[in-house]
């Protein structure tokens, strides 16, 4: 199973990083202030953050009860019906949703103070719509454990999206609305042929009986999904009230940096691990949860090395990117970001055991518990540390967050997790961070070579406080080899 999850997770997370590497293509573009002014970047951050906000809540849980359904033993009996059955649901939903969204964006638009907004958000339910029902084809990839053809769809979709970008932003000089045009544009394609695709090879079987059960389980993880965005972007909203767009913009742009992380690591882990980890625990109803417990480990001392990457080369890729000098005030804000994305990661482990066992409705009130309670410390703290405060409450929240999920799932499931890795990873990340920080007054080269040599030390205390013996980096080099001999093999 950890090999599965290693060359999936792999898959996944070099299809992530071509996604993060081309979506830099348009840091130019956003941060050209002629082209996109930084209020018009602001609502482009704002509208991304509604997205993330809603579509959980608009896919019902459908995804995620797909995983469930189509890997429990006991639905043996309704499990050639679980796909057609949620595709027809999210279509459903998303008919409804370009219903409403045409006929409230005036209205809306209106409300915003926002005159000219009508038409962008017209093209935004549209985005929503496509987005519900592309979202069932790609859950059944990875259902299929398709990894590869999963990551080149989404690659397909982001250059499109690219493309559109280019055309509508740089050429056709359309503001926001040229970026959401091409947003719409690369989601319906997507949807379009992934829903086609699928529809090829899965029966036609619809079960009434079969979405209640499904509506049961995935109600309360739609409301957990909108919550759970409240940790991701809601402080967005709250910097916008109380410390206007520019402050937004700086904060979303730290944001898209830490999330290197969030799309190399913790998307391309959970991508992998939602269905291996429940077919591990299906095939493993007893006892410790042990690809768990393995993966916690393996998972504290690699998302630990990219935090610390990402926080110290921070400032000299936004001070490459960047046409205007503000953005720079972004580089204090990517680590405890970042330390917020390792955190729901973990959360990502836990909560995989708490599917298995049918604990939809804690899973949903621990994301609620963890979303107030970032709201509250958003309110209290961005009008004395500003954006910095927004930073803080996230990891706070996400912490929260991935302890609360822990405490149920030892109670379903007792597994003995290597706490003591975590603590010395975030320790040493947090120390070598702060070493790196008298290297900003350095010139650029001496601080890149700097705070590269760094990044290399992590791996060096790794070893030396024995979060890898070397016998396992010994074995580890083995398999690679391993590895790279039958992939050899199987070249000639």
């Amino acid at each position: 199973m950890l090999g599965r999850l290693l060359r999936q997770g792999s898959i996944y997370a070099v299809g992530n990083l071509l996604l993060k590497a081309s979506g830099l293509l348009l840091a130019p573009l956003y941060l050209n202030t002629a082209l996109l002014p930084q209020e018009s970047y602001g609502y482009l951050v704002l509208l991304e953050a509604t997205a993330q906000l809603l579509l959980p809540l608009l896919g019902l849980g459908m995804t995620t009860g797909l995983f469930k359904f189509a890997t429990d033993p006991a639905r043996r009996a309704d499990q050639e019906a679980v796909p057609f059955t949620v595709l027809s649901v999210s279509v459903g939903m998303a008919l409804l949703v370009v219903v409403v969204s045409g006929g409230s964006a005036g209205w809306l638009s209106a409300r915003l103070g926002w005159p000219e907004g009508a038409p962008i958000l017209r093209l935004f339910g549209g985005y929503l719509a496509a987005k519900i029902v592309g979202g069932v084809p790609l859950a059944f990839l990875r259902l299929r454990e398709r990894a590869l053809l999963y990551t080149t769809a989404m690659l397909l979709e982001t250059t499109l999206f690219i493309g559109g970008v280019y055309y509508f932003l740089a050429h056709a000089h359309l503001g926001l609305r040229g970026v959401v045009q091409a947003m719409v544009l690369a989601s319906g394609s997507s949807a379009l042929v992934l829903v086609g695709g699928m529809l090829r090879v899965i029966p036609w079987r619809w079960s009434p009986h079969l979405i209640g059960a499904l509506m049961r389980f995935g109600v309360p993880l739609a409301l957990a999904g909108v919550a759970m965005p409240v940790l991701h972007v809601g402080d967005r909203y709250l910097l916008g009230w109380l410390a206007g767009p520019e402050t937004v913009a700086v904060y979303g742009w730290a944001a898209r940096l830490s999330g290197v992380l969030n799309m190399l690591l913790v998307q391309s882990f959970q991508l992998a691990f939602a269905v291996i980890g429940l077919k591990a625990l299906g095939a493993q109803p007893a006892g410790e949860a042990t690809l768990h417990r393995r993966t916690f480990r393996h998972y504290s001392i690699w998302g630990g090395w990219i935090v610390l990457a990402l926080s110290l080369s921070a400032y000299d890729v936004t001070a490459w990117l960047a046409s205007d000098p503000v953005y720079l005030q972004a580089d204090p804000l990517v680590l405890p970001l970042s330390l917020g994305y390792l955190l729901l990661g973990l959360h990502n482990i836990f909560v995989n055991v708490l599917h298995a066992a049918g604990e939809s409705r804690f899973i949903a009130w621990n994301v609620v518990g963890a979303g107030l309670l970032n709201v509250a410390l958003n309110l209290w703290w961005i009008p004395v540390l500003g954006a910095m405060g927004a930073a803080l409450a996230t990891v706070v929240a996400y912490g929260v967050l991935a302890g609360g999920a822990a405490w149920r799932a030892l109670r379903v499931r007792p597994t003995t997790y290597p706490w003591r890795v975590l603590g010395l990873t975030t320790a040493i990340v947090v120390g070598l961070f702060l070493l790196g920080l008298p290297t900003l007054t350095w010139p650029a080269a001496a601080r890149l070579v700097g705070r590269g040599l760094l990044v290399l030390l992590y791996g060096l205390l790794v070893v030396a406080f024995r979060l890898y013996r070397y016998e396992e980096l010994q074995e580890g080099w083995q398999w690679l080899r391993r590895r790279w001999r039958l992939l050899r093999a199987a070249d000639d």
